[in-house]
């Protein structure tokens, strides 16, 4: 499988971008993290969790041997057989040369965490590649796009550069669309203080997915929610989750959380975006050290609240065809929501069968991890999404579901490269389209 560096950063550090490397390592090495890289035996069983490794069968994409790219940096430093006989230790300096090498194999990973929960002794691999990408990133070795969509979100509020006013160019139109369906005096509100939640959608939602977002809306109207949407703050992505910029991350996160507050909301919605939902609801408080002021939710979440308290009425016989559902790696293995979309599709879908494996052994769609926006390994990223694709086409199904636009994006891009004669749709999708009339 290629592992091509069309669009690697190697410029070469400084003395200065040396010790910040350095630096940000102390830093990094938690009692968790030093057990992790002091601990792993080797054993290979993380090698069969890994799609990229079952696809390509290529040693890079075995997670150990990601890891080591860091481990055998943090020996060097860190460990006295590292410092003295560094040659037994299987230590190195952290060098360019040493920093280049690490660019393909840290940067292929999706950080689905399968390879972690699959580990004998727990070995959390996603958060030393994760590590790894923050030292890249200090280096100046991050993949080109990938840091150009953490800039963008810094410089404009999104990471595909859409404005204010494009945004609301789109909710016009969205308006426009639902009150058709809905009734001439329906209203998107926005920037409106003291409502109760804060809905905020993701950028590839609002250009590549509209019809989720339109969902969305309408299932918030149909449960009477009382809700408003930012026109400061109307994309959740946050990219530096996996650029490794740790203080863009911070201040993206920052920034979400401080419209929140203007606002003066109780809750937060996070829309199908399965990185946006884990980055604010569980790191955003490590990043700040402090918890946050309101309650943050995925909007799949929520909605399965809304089913349960008799908010929504649904006619599964609307959906016919047979559905399956891919559990994004982000709301499902690092997220814990396995029950709540399978529950809506109970209710909104006539038939549905399950892949196999599922929740937490789900594998990954293949576009996580920032793998998207580096064009320089879409070959990688479609050849492993052959595991994924072999699990729908198992299954028979029609329509594969699932809660993360992302993932929406991939899995499109999955069955036309494998051949899948499917649909792909997002949860909220199917649940809008079973309302009945006097939802």
């Amino acid at each position: 499988m290629p592992t091509g560096n069309g669009m690697r950063n190697t410029k070469n550090m400084t003395e200065e971008t040396l010790a910040g490397a350095w630096n940000l390592l102390d830093k990094r090495l938690s009692r968790p993290m030093v057990t992790f890289l002091e601990v792993c035996t080797h054993c290979g069983v993380c090698s069969d969790a890994c799609h990229l490794y079952k696809v390509s069968g290529d040693p890079i994409h075995i997670p150990s041997f990601k890891a080591d790219r860091l481990r055998r940096v943090y020996k060097r430093r860190y460990t006295w057989l590292g410092r003295w006989l560094p040659w037994l230790a299987g230590a190195k300096e952290l060098t360019d040369g040493e920093m280049n090498g690490w660019v393909d194999a840290v940067y292929q990973c999706t950080l689905c965490r399968r390879c972690t929960i699959n580990c004998p002794i727990g070995i959390d691999n996603a958060l030393i590649i994760r590590t790894a990408r923050t030292l890249l990133h200090a280096a100046g070795k991050g993949p080109a796009q990938l840091e150009e969509h953490t800039r963008n979100a810094l410089e404009t509020g999104s990471p595909l550069r859409v404005t204010s006013e494009t945004f609301q160019e789109r909710i016009a139109w969205f308006e426009g669309e639902l009150q058709e369906r809905l009734g001439d005096d329906f209203q998107i509100p926005l920037d409106r203080k003291g409502a109760d939640m804060l809905y905020m959608p993701a950028s590839l939602e609002l250009m590549k997915f509209p019809q989720t977002v339109m969902s969305t809306l309408e299932l918030f109207h149909r449960a009477g929610a009382d809700y408003t949407l930012s026109t400061v703050r109307y994309d959740v992505t946050n990219y530096a989750v996996f650029n490794g910029d740790d203080e863009a991350a911070r201040e993206i996160a920052s920034r979400d959380i401080a419209e929140a507050e203007r606002l003066g909301v109780k809750k937060v919605v996070v829309s199908e975006c399965g990185h946006a939902f884990r980055a604010l609801r569980w790191e955003a408080p490590n990043w700040l050290h402090k918890p946050l002021p309101f309650e943050v939710v995925d909007v799949v979440e929520l909605v399965h609240h809304w089913l349960k308290a008799g908010r929504l009425t649904l006619d599964p016989a609307k959906n016919q065809e047979q559905v399956t559902y891919h559990d994004p790696c982000n709301i499902g293995r690092n997220g814990g929501l396995f029950d709540e979309p399978r529950e809506l599709l109970g209710a909104s879908v006539k038939n549905f069968t399950e892949m196999t494996p599922n929740r937490e052994n789900n594998w990954c769609c293949g576009g996580g991890g920032g793998m998207l926006s580096m064009p320089e390994y879409r070959e990688t990223r479609l050849a492993a999404s052959g595991m994924k694709a072999g699990q729908v086409r198992a299954t028979g199904a029609k329509v594969l579901a699932t809660a993360c636009a992302n993932c929406q994006f991939q899995l499109n891009e999955m069955a036309q490269h494998h051949g899948l004669d499917i649909r792909v749709e997002s949860i909220t999708d199917l649940v809008a389209a079973a309302l009945t009339k006097n939802a």
